[in-house]
């Protein structure tokens, strides 16, 4: 049962995560991973790979991470389950599914895919 919960709620987060970026953060976003300066967080977010990286890419990754923050207090709150668990969960799927090239947080640090 918790198993099927857990596939439930994924797939309600990852489709609402796609969609809730605009199409201009999500080329951004691409151009800013490609690039090697933002990267997956293992905690649900993005981070700087680079903490020299632009102004504006750093206003990207706040930007976004504040649409997650709230897509995650949303879906916690419609299932009963902390934040943290839905971000989590969803941090597993999206570096799972991270393009070759970019970068992932380990538990030793960032990692290239």
């Amino acid at each position: 049962m918790k198993n099927n919960y857990a596939m439930k709620l994924l797939a309600a987060l990852t489709f609402c995560l796609w969609f809730a970026a605009s199409p201009v953060n999500a080329a951004d976003l691409g151009q800013a991973k490609a690039a090697g300066l933002v990267g997956e967080l293992m905690n649900g977010y993005l981070g700087l790979v680079d903490g020299n990286a632009p102004a504006d890419v750093k206003a990207l990754v706040d930007s976004i991470n504040a649409q997650r923050r709230a897509e995650y207090q949303r879906i916690a709150a419609k299932n009963g389950v902390p934040a943290e668990e839905v971000a989590k969960l969803t941090a597993q799927k999206v570096i799972g599914q991270t393009a070759r090239g970019q970068f992932v947080q380990t538990p030793s640090g960032w990692q290239k895919r």
